[in-house]
């Protein structure tokens, strides 16, 4: 099981806790979401530098879609920078 969080603080915070808990220690892997994020878009993009930017624009392009899709907040979506507009 993975629990994503979001800073190295809860990062550290969370690890501590599930080492302190037999039962979880063995079934809880933790990592941060910059980390998590970052690895899948390497193997989305094959680890080659030349598909990075293309698969960076992929993740950003579906997930603004699932947000307009499902959320009234409109402000949760991320404006793609004009770089990888390109």
């Amino acid at each position: 099981m993975f629990l994503l969080v979001s800073s190295d603080v809860a990062l550290q915070k969370a690890k501590g806790y599930v080492d302190t808990v037999d039962a979880l220690r063995e079934k809880v892997s933790i990592e941060s979401i910059e980390t998590f994020v970052s690895q899948n878009l390497e193997e989305l993009s094959e680890f080659k530098a030349d598909k990075l930017k293309g698969g960076f624009r992929m993740l950003l392009e579906n997930y603004n879609k699932r947000v307009d899709r499902v959320e009234t907040d409109k402000s949760m979506m991320i404006e793609i920078p004009p770089n990888l507009l390109r």
